[in-house]
């Protein structure tokens, strides 16, 4: 460890008064004694990043200080429109985190398996007091905070957290531009996460399947193994050193507890429409409960806290600190320009199609309902502006109405094909359930086997079932992805269109005396009525009702 004596020195030292004139060269003499301490000591790359890992994106920072960076792909490829459609929120919070469709975007383009890819930089871990202090030049570090066991800088307000990352731009771009990353022309800068972003790299951005991507924590781990929440089993309710505890999918430490992180987002209730209010803060920290966290938690907070008749000061809560992304402008120059041009047509035709704000998680039957709505409105207005024409012939009136004839064919036609797609799509999910059913059905007897095989002293039956069980496991996995896959297909389609789709199954299965069949397929319509509701997989809960229909 490093001499204590050392830190008590130049803690005391660093109080002095002569010292007024340089707190930037103070940090630096502090700095300087942690890493020329005598004994085992702790270098730098230590101290900066106690959880070192392949793919680390470190830049330097004054005082030889260093602020470490995690890539996050989006996994949309490299296109000049590429974005990534994912769900923010929790079903089971609120109004405050109802689930809603949002579309990321990156910063710069890289490399991944074999690819091109966009992406950006999350901080791997909350900006600390050494840090902090190394931009700032304060004096207000002690010996702790440099041990080895960095704490997260805390209590600063939202326009402090600005004029940091300022200062910390201004000093890259002095001393290191090298060292940033660039998008096209552009060089990076360091800045607040948005909300979006922020909730994208806590899931697990991805690196994970969409139905990790739906779970309310993102690990596997004990969840004390991997943030600091209050109570004797976690915090104690004291800020810990960042980097402890395990990291999420992406390398990433403490984004769901610790401190609660600032982020660049005004807060809207529906995140992206409505009112504007304070900016938003996400996570947890180390006086909140443990069941409170989850990867949705956001909370508004005031730029100012105060009353009437105290008057009113910067929010600077003691439990909230920040984390920084790296990102880029989008108009690197007059290329980038050309570029989105010319992919704007295929981008509004395609993908950017389904996205107004309005109609984010409607099935996609909604969302062409809005587009034909809106063709309606037009063409009542070309049809009211011809019919007070004097000199309209009757062949443009005629066919005026043959194309309002076509255009509602075509909606019946849209209609028909959805009904299609929810039988075949609800068909899918039904034989996926009914084939878990028949696989949990069997590990009991299974079970038996093998308790008798071990008892017995059969070690090779004892292999064979303990395979074959392994086995069982692995298709009941393997059908319960597909499963879900089948729902997120279904709730592309109206719900009307899907319960006729079910209905059209089940007199199917009545014809053919399939009775268990359809037993079963009352659970699986259970199941897609809280996923279309939730829009999230709970395959946990799936495998359980299933086990329960088993045993019945």
């Amino acid at each position: 460890m490093i001499n204590k004596t050392i830190f008590f020195c130049f803690w005391h030292v660093c109080r002095a008064p002569f010292l007024f004139f340089g707190g930037t060269i103070l940090v630096g003499l502090v700095l300087l004694a942690v890493t020329s301490a005598t004994g085992a000591g702790v270098s730098t790359e230590d101290l900066f990043n106690p959880a070192p890992a392949q793919g680390d994106f470190i830049l330097p920072m004054p005082n030889n200080a260093r602020m470490v960076f995690r890539p996050v792909f989006i996994g949309e490829g490299s296109d000049p429109f590429a974005l990534r459609k994912f769900k923010v929120g929790d079903p089971d919070s609120g109004f405050k985190e109802y689930p809603t469709t949002v579309a990321l975007g990156g910063s710069f383009v890289g490399e991944k398996d074999g690819g091109s890819d966009w992406l950006y930089y999350m901080g791997k871990y909350e900006v600390t007091k050494a840090q902090y202090a190394a931009v700032m030049g304060t004096s207000d570090v002690n010996p702790e905070a440099l041990s080895g066991k960095q704490y997260p800088m805390a209590g600063i307000s939202y326009f402090q957290a600005l004029q940091f990352i300022d200062r910390y731009n201004q000093w890259l771009f002095a001393n290191a531009i090298n060292s940033l990353p660039r998008n096209e022309t552009a060089v990076g800068y360091v800045r607040l996460p948005s909300e979006i972003e922020w909730e994208f790299a806590v899931r697990g951005g991805a690196t994970v399947s969409p139905d990790d991507f739906d779970r309310r924590l993102p690990y596997e781990e004990n969840l004390s193994k991997c943030e600091w929440f209050s109570g004797p089993s976690s915090s104690h309710n004291k800020v810990k050193p960042v980097g402890l505890l395990l990291p999420n999918s992406l390398k990433i430490h403490d984004m769901l507890g610790n401190v609660t992180e600032i982020t660049g987002s005004l807060y809207q209730i529906e995140y992206y429409q409505g009112r504007s209010g304070g900016f938003v803060a996400r996570g947890g920290h180390y006086l909140t409960a443990g069941k409170k966290l989850r990867s949705a938690l956001r909370t508004e907070e005031p730029f100012y806290m105060g009353t009437f008749e105290k008057g009113f000061k910067p929010n600077q809560k003691p439990t909230m600190g920040l984390r920084l992304v790296l990102a880029s402008i989008i108009y690197a120059d007059r290329n980038t320009t050309s570029r989105l041009d010319d992919a704007w047509e295929a981008y509004r035709k395609g993908k950017g199609a389904g996205l107004p704000a309005a109609v984010s998680i409607s099935p996609t039957s909604a969302q062409t309902g809005v587009k034909k709505e809106d063709a309606f409105i037009h063409f009542d207005r070309i049809k009211k502006e011809i019919q007070q024409g004097k000199n309209i012939s009757e062949g443009l009136r005629q066919e005026l109405g043959l194309l309002e004839a076509a255009l509602g064919d075509i909606e019946f036609i849209r209609k028909q094909a959805d009904e299609d797609a929810a039988y075949a799509w609800g068909k899918i999910a039904a034989e996926r359930g009914f084939f878990i059913f028949r696989e949990i059905r069997k590990l009991p007897t299974l079970d038996r086997l093998l308790d008798i095989a071990r008892k017995t002293g059969r070690s090779k039956m004892v292999e064979s079932y303990t395979q074959r069980r392994e086995e069982l496991v692995q298709n009941i996995d393997n059908a319960l992805t597909t499963y879900s896959d089948s729902f997120r297909q279904l709730s592309s389609i109206s719900t009307e269109a899907v319960e006729k789709g079910f209905e059209r199954y089940v007199a199917f299965l009545l014809e053919h005396k399939a009775v268990e069949q359809v037993r079963v397929l009352n659970t699986v319509r259970e199941h897609y009525s809280f996923f279309n509701r939730d829009k999230r997989a709970n395959k946990e809960k799936w495998r359980g009702d299933f086990t329960k229909i088993s045993n019945l």
